[in-house]
């Protein structure tokens, strides 16, 4: 059997999350849907389609396994990384009838046999709906809006790591640790609510509380006296430090210093700079909305693209959203476009210049030993262009970052 992963047109709604990788590579819950698809059907090639500008990216993180099986399993590939919900559709499918897979009323896949389907149209969706074979329902939610990232964390994780233990050595009762970990002995881990699993060569610092569920990816840096609780979720080569709850890092995130962190999604590369702090109440304990919509949260921070920065002591209200390659200063009480220096408290709001969001990426990778590549350098470019009209739409304009109060 082969496995194609789809995307459609949720990815609009994930912004910014999703305007640097596609939906099945979004972390959550320890795991991304690619890696869930793999471990679940093991064996099974994974082929997938996404949009042109982000193909080079991907491709060089998930190798094409195209192959000429004439059985073909199609899934939403905006479908939350459940490791339980991806098994219930194994044992469905494993009496090889073909069938068309539903959650309610959306259509989130398929089994077929012998069919060909072209995986770089983006067309599947239609052929899904075209489909006369048996329906089945199962419970398998997708990602319709960026800050579920945040909730289906929370809904998610303490199940996804009962299947990922498997792969690490329990020191304590339901605590799991991988190759090379560095643990003092001066660290709490309180695994009362929950799994904690911390990843190969990750190096906690005395005087850290961990409290689960939880999940450290490889090859992170927990500094002294922070403490991660109620269903953090760090992906590889994050460092962080202060106060972390509830939060999602995909991946070589930066939070070095003291601040405080709740409810909110960092994407790959952000850095914020000591003091920033999210708030992830609203002082009228009130449901918060994120971009006008209500989210029927009482508790959520922001969501923060790829590549964005804050500087010392940034305050970021509840529920904000932003953009790619920002960079943030003072106080937040909005959402911020991709590409903007945003420094509104001290009198100045600009486009971020391209030029040196380029020279950026290349410092922060070579501090991670990893090299900057031509399609790296692509990535920024593309969504620069593909992000203009929203800065236009906003009033944002080139300019240099000149503090004025």
């Amino acid at each position: 059997m082969k496995i194609i992963l789809y995307e459609n047109n949720s990815v609009d709604k994930l912004y910014p999350i999703t305007l640097t990788r596609p939906s099945f590579d979004i972390f959550c819950g320890g795991a991304t849907l690619y890696q869930v698809v793999e471990t679940i059907f093991a064996g099974s090639p994974v082929d997938y389609n996404v949009r042109d500008y982000l193909s080079a990216t991907v491709e060089k993180k998930y190798p094409r396994q195209n192959n000429n099986d004439k059985e073909t399993l199609i899934l939403n590939g905006s479908l939350i990384p459940s490791f339980e919900a991806a098994e219930r559709l194994a044992e469905i499918i494993k009496n090889q009838q073909e069938v068309k897979i539903k959650n309610g009323e959306r259509v989130i896949g398929a089994f077929v046999i012998n069919q060909k389907i072209e995986t770089r149209e983006q067309k599947i969706e239609e052929y899904l709906s075209g489909l006369d074979i048996e329906t089945v329902e199962i419970d398998w939610p997708n990602f319709e809006y960026a800050w579920e990232t945040v909730t289906y964390n929370q809904e998610i994780l303490q199940d996804n790591l009962e299947y990922l233990k498997t792969d690490y050595q329990e020191i304590k009762p339901d605590v799991y640790v991988g190759k090379n970990v560095i643990l003092p002995k001066e660290t709490v881990i309180d695994s009362s609510h929950g799994i904690v699993i911390i990843g190969e060569g990750t190096i906690v610092l005395p005087f850290c509380h961990l409290a689960g569920p939880l999940y450290i990816g490889r090859n992170c840096l927990i500094r002294e006296f922070t403490v991660l609780k109620y269903s953090c979720c760090l992906g590889p080569v994050s460092k962080v430090a202060g106060e972390i709850e509830a939060a999602v890092f995909q991946g070589f995130g930066n939070k070095n210093h003291y601040g405080f962190l709740g409810y909110s999604y960092l994407g790959e590369w952000v850095n914020l700079s000591a003091g920033t702090t999210t708030s992830n109440l609203k002082n009228t304990y009130g449901s918060i909305k994120v971009s006008g919509i209500d989210t029927g949260e009482q508790f959520l921070g922001a969501i923060i693209g790829d590549y964005a920065r804050t500087a010392i002591n940034t305050a970021i209200y509840t529920g904000k959203v932003i953009g790619v390659g920002s960079h943030l200063y003072s106080t937040v009480t909005k959402d911020i476009p991709s590409f903007t220096a945003y420094a509104a408290a001290l009198g100045c709001v600009a486009e971020f210049e391209l030029a040196e969001a380029v020279k950026i990426q290349k410092i922060v990778m070579a501090r991670r030993g990893l090299e900057q590549a031509e399609i790296d350098r692509r990535l920024l470019e593309d969504i620069f262009q593909i992000t203009k009209g929203e800065r236009e739409k906003n009033h944002i304009k080139p300019g240099k970052l000149e503090f004025k109060n």
